[in-house]
């Protein structure tokens, strides 16, 4: 005989009520929610969700939309956004745009037709009418790290104070000759995430009244190729660099076989500070002085805005939440 909330409630000595209301992601008190996760473990109680949509109106489907499947970043964002949502009964579809506005209009459209209930999205540069075909049938959509040029929610991290903390470390550290690897931002004006970071570099140079060599801004497109050619052009120039600062993990992992392959000494020849405080940068020989962006808090604090827009809520629309870096300093940079 197939286990019924009924069974959860015997078990767990709650109200049906209760125990419904947990299952459609309502907030139930957290010594209950322990309660009765524990007896469906016990029970192996599986919810219809297809009954509970017919009751509620809702899939409990949610889609992810992503660059790619090949970003560490998104890819621990991804990974933390289902385990929070399948605590709250919800399912994720994933579909990716490789930076794409049509690819990225077919994702959504694709994410309608299957009814979803809400659609977590990295953002776009320019034009957001990929967005269209959810905000007609009044879809909830919450874009990650990028503000979209539309009115959207959007739950991101402050990249240009990050980026400042981490330039400003290498002047500190009294070096002058500071290059920076930076991601796609001439063709697509409108993409903040590079421009927030390379941003924070200008910034460093003015208020320390430093100039710019224009030969130390190299632009690659936030992967491991670009960022092994990157690495590789500046070295190739006839002054070096005495620093290096690297604006995404991917671009960093090349950057870093770069200076492998060309034999540079860090931190003796060349000081690297790197954004994205992934596992590589505390593995690495030597370990590498880098921004975190929380990528846990970033999923949870999306999750958690999807869910409210889904129940109605739209009080603060349109919200947009950008949460703190931390800067870690290990053993790439050397002062002079």
């Amino acid at each position: 005989m197939a286990i019924t909330i009924k069974d959860v409630a015997k078990e767990t000595n709650l109200a049906i009520s209760t125990i419904s209301k947990y299952m459609n992601g309502g907030p139930v008190r957290q010594k209950n929610k322990k309660v009765i996760e524990e007896a469906v473990r016990k029970l192996g109680y599986n919810p219809n969700k297809a009954a509970r949509g017919l009751r509620s109106s809702r899939t409990y489907m949610i889609g992810v939309v992503l660059d790619s499947l090949e970003s560490q970043y998104f890819g621990r964002i991804t990974a933390r956004m289902e385990q929070v949502l399948k605590e709250k009964g919800y399912s994720i579809m994933v579909c990716c745009h490789r930076d794409s506005n049509e690819k990225a209009k077919k994702c959504v459209e694709f994410m309608v037709s299957r009814q979803v209930d809400g659609i977590l999205i990295l953002s776009l540069a320019g034009d957001a009418g990929y967005m269209d075909a959810a905000i007609n049938n009044k879809i909830p959509i919450v874009a990650l790290d990028r503000v979209p040029e539309t009115e959207c929610d959007s739950v991101g991290t402050n990249a240009a104070t990050g980026a400042y903390q981490a330039v400003e470390y290498l002047v500190q550290q009294n070096h002058k000759k500071i290059a920076v690897i930076s991601g796609t931002w001439r063709e697509n004006p409108g993409l903040r995430t590079a421009n927030e970071r390379l941003n924070g570099y200008y910034r460093v140079f003015e208020d320390y009244c430093l100039k710019v060599a224009p030969e130390f801004i190299v632009e690659g497109d936030f992967s491991f190729d670009s960022g092994y050619k990157c690495m590789t052009r500046l070295w190739e120039l006839e002054e070096h660099p005495t620093a290096v600062f690297v604006t995404n993990y991917n671009m960093t992992m090349g950057a870093m076989t770069a200076i492998h392959n060309l034999k540079i000494k860090v931190p003796e020849e060349l000081s690297i500070v790197v954004f994205d405080d992934l596992e590589y940068s505390s593995i690495s020989r030597p370990k590498l002085t880098s921004v975190r962006q929380p990528a846990q808090e970033v999923a949870d604090e999306s999750v958690k805005l999807l869910m409210r827009r889904i129940e109605g809520d739209y009080g603060d629309f349109p919200k947009c939440l950008k949460l703190p870096t931390t800067f870690h300093i290990r053993n790439s940079v050397r002062e002079l």
